[in-house]
C-alpha cells in the first residue's frame, strides 16, 4: 500500500514539475528578442515638443486580456506584446497593462508589469539613460530610462500619479531568485518623443 502512494506521488510530483515546464517555456517565448528590428524603432531625433509634458488625449483602453500594443527595449532587442491586465492569465501573454492606470503616450503613470523569468527576464541589462518605446494603436511613445531601484511589494507609492507622462515597469526581484521573490524591481521613464497616428 505505502508503495503504491509512493509510486501515485511520485507521478502527481512528476506531472506537476512537467506542467510547470510547459508553462514557463510558453510564457517565454511570448518575448521576441531581435536586437536588429528593436533597434530599428529608435529614433534619431528627440523633438523638444511642449506636448511632451502633457501628453496625448486619453484614448480608450482594450478589454482585459487583449493586446494593448508592444513594447521595444532596444538594448536588449526585446519585442514584447503588451496585454490589458496584470492577472497570471494576462501575463503568461505578454507583459501586462495595469488597469486604472495611465495609457501609454498620456499624462500620468502608465505601469507594466512582468515576470522576471519570462518577458522580463533580462531587465537588469536596462542602465540609466535608454530608451523604451510603446507602439499603440493611437501611436508610438518613445520614453528614456531616468531610474532604476528595488523596493518592496508593499510599497504603493511605485503606482502613483504623476502629473507627466511617465512609463513604470515592474517586475519581481531578485532576478535569479528560487520561488517568490521577496522584493520589485522597478525602471521609470519619461516620455520624449510622440509618433501619434492621430495627429
Amino acid at each position: 500500500m505505502m508503495r503504491k502512494l509512493g509510486l501515485l506521488l511520485m507521478a502527481v510530483g512528476g506531472l506537476l514539475v512537467g506542467w510547470s515546464g510547459y508553462q514557463w517555456w510558453t510564457e517565454s517565448h511570448t518575448a521576441v528578442y531581435d536586437p536588429k528590428t528593436a533597434l530599428a524603432y529608435t529614433p534619431r531625433t528627440h523633438p523638444n515638443d511642449p506636448a511632451l509634458s502633457r501628453g496625448i488625449p486619453p484614448y480608450p483602453a482594450p478589454r482585459t486580456g487583449e493586446t494593448l500594443g508592444q513594447l521595444i527595449i532596444p538594448r536588449i532587442g526585446a519585442i514584447l506584446p503588451i496585454v490589458e491586465g496584470t492577472d497570471e492569465d494576462q501575463l503568461a501573454k505578454g507583459v501586462g497593462h495595469l488597469r486604472g492606470s495611465a495609457l501609454p503616450g498620456v499624462t500620468g503613470n502608465a505601469i507594466l508589469s512582468g515576470h522576471r523569468d519570462t518577458v522580463f527576464r533580462r531587465m537588469g541589462e536596462v542602465k540609466k539613460g535608454d530608451l523604451l518605446v510603446v507602439r499603440t494603436e493611437a501611436g508610438t511613445f518613445t520614453y528614456r530610462v531616468q531610474k532604476m531601484w528595488v523596493t518592496k511589494p508593499t510599497d504603493r507609492s511605485v503606482l502613483a500619479s504623476k502629473p507627466t507622462p511617465i512609463l513604470t515597469l515592474t517586475t519581481c526581484y531578485p532576478f535569479g531568485y528560487i520561488g517568490s521573490a521577496p522584493d520589485r524591481y522597478i525602471v521609470e521613464a519619461v516620455l520624449i518623443r510622440i509618433d501619434s497616428k492621430k495627429n
